[in-house]
């Protein structure tokens, strides 16, 4: 699960995503829809800050760049809510027992685009999968256990 989130943070932190709003409106709209819900965490890295809390017993991650623009967010996805076209190539070239679904998150950045991530694993792989919107499925990332 982790690792996962450890590429949706490089994918944030290398993303060239810049909304077209004001740096502190952005931010400042958050800070005062997210101070409305209790136990928002904010964290600070070198590229990016991430608010996280729980919205109706889902976790949401949101990013803003250093100057406060919003970056994206993240939020767990449900594998069956994937496009369709992904969900099929997915379950015929990744196959149980084989490959095992980890977990599955979507990032939506500041123009509101969505990529879905499908984290699984094999016996000696760790494997992310990119999805766009209309389904087309390509490899993030592949490493060893």
């Amino acid at each position: 699960m982790k690792k996962i989130l450890i590429a949706a943070a490089i994918l944030v932190s290398t993303s060239s995503f810049a909304s077209t709003t004001t740096s502190s409106n952005d931010k400042g709209n958050l800070k005062s829809l997210l101070g409305k819900v209790s136990n928002v965490q904010w964290k600070s890295a070198a590229n990016f800050e991430k608010a996280s809390v729980v919205i109706e017993e889902q976790k949401v991650e949101v990013f803003y760049n250093q100057e406060g623009d919003l970056i994206g967010s993240t939020r767990y996805q449900d594998f069956d809510k994937l496009p369709k076209n992904a969900i099929k190539t997915i379950t015929s070239k990744y196959t149980f027992p084989e490959y095992n679904l980890q977990e599955c998150i979507v990032f939506t950045n500041g123009y509101n685009e969505s990529t879905y991530y499908v984290s699984m694993t094999t016996e000696t792989d760790y494997l992310v999968l990119a999805i766009t919107e209309y389904g087309e499925v390509s490899i993030f990332s592949n490493t060893r256990k």
